[in-house]
């Protein structure tokens, strides 16, 4: 089946491991996010796994998951991001994840090879990026803060007015793709947020609980602060989109 959609998360912080910890604290850190992903994968839920119909490529510290389509690319992307909040007590370390979601038009990979030569020899290889790849990743560079997922509405079905949940306390339905007004966005789209916080009811409240614990005690480390001062105000607005609804 063809994939028509690409998933790429990047994994915050490792760039500063490079001046505070070099080469082997780098090297820790994408091993212990390579491993996270895999195991992740390893326990999708049925109806994201699809027997497999998906291509997942771990470079370093981003992977990009090709999908089936935007359905399966916002669930994997939304159970990534919940298991590394429910993942924040076993390392010391939590992840902080930003992510992006886009067009794909049936590549297999995200970038090819092509050879290079000089005076008639191959001396080595060039890799060429994907224009679908490019675009993906140029949104996920774009410079939004917080743990955020995002995608431009307009790729979505009915521009993503189609993703909604039933929550028992909630009289309306409750739209999980959502443009939050106090979060800034790329030029030049329609873009939103995939709200991946809110599964189910009980889920939200767990993830909620998470966030405060991370943002209370994460005051002597500067990233760590910044990143979750970013993702509450996130909660925040959920907090009140789910009121709305009420």
């Amino acid at each position: 089946m063809a994939n028509t959609a690409i998933l790429f998360v990047d994994l915050l912080g490792v760039q500063k491991m490079w001046v505070e910890g070099g080469a082997d604290a780098v090297k820790a850190r994408i091993n212990e996010f390579n491993s996270f992903v895999v195991k992740q994968l390893e326990f999708l839920p049925a109806d994201l796994h699809k027997e497999g119909e998906y291509t997942a490529i771990l470079a370093a510290d981003g992977v990009s998951i090709m999908c089936q389509d935007f359905d399966q690319a916002i669930g994997i992307g939304s159970h990534l991001y919940v298991q590394a909040f429910y993942d924040t007590d076993k390392r010391p370390q939590p992840f902080w994840l930003r992510g992006a979601i886009g067009k794909w038009h049936n590549q297999y990979l995200p970038m090819n090879t092509q050879p290079i030569e000089a005076k008639g020899l191959q001396i080595g290889t060039q890799y060429i990026n994907e224009d679908d790849f490019l675009e993906v990743l140029a949104l996920e560079k774009s410079g939004f803060r917080g743990m955020r997922l995002i995608v431009d509405k307009k790729a979505l079905v009915s521009g993503g007015r189609a993703y909604q949940r039933n929550w028992a306390s909630c009289r309306k339905t409750l739209g999980y793709v959502a443009t939050l007004k106090e979060c800034t966005y790329p030029p030049g789209g329609d873009f939103a947020d995939v709200l991946w916080m809110t599964k189910s009811e009980d889920q939200y409240g767990q993830l909620r609980g998470i966030m405060a614990h991370r943002f209370k005690t994460c005051t002597q480390n500067e990233l760590e602060f910044s990143q979750a001062a970013w993702t509450r105000s996130v909660f925040d607005q959920v907090d009140s989109i789910i009121v709305g609804c009420k």
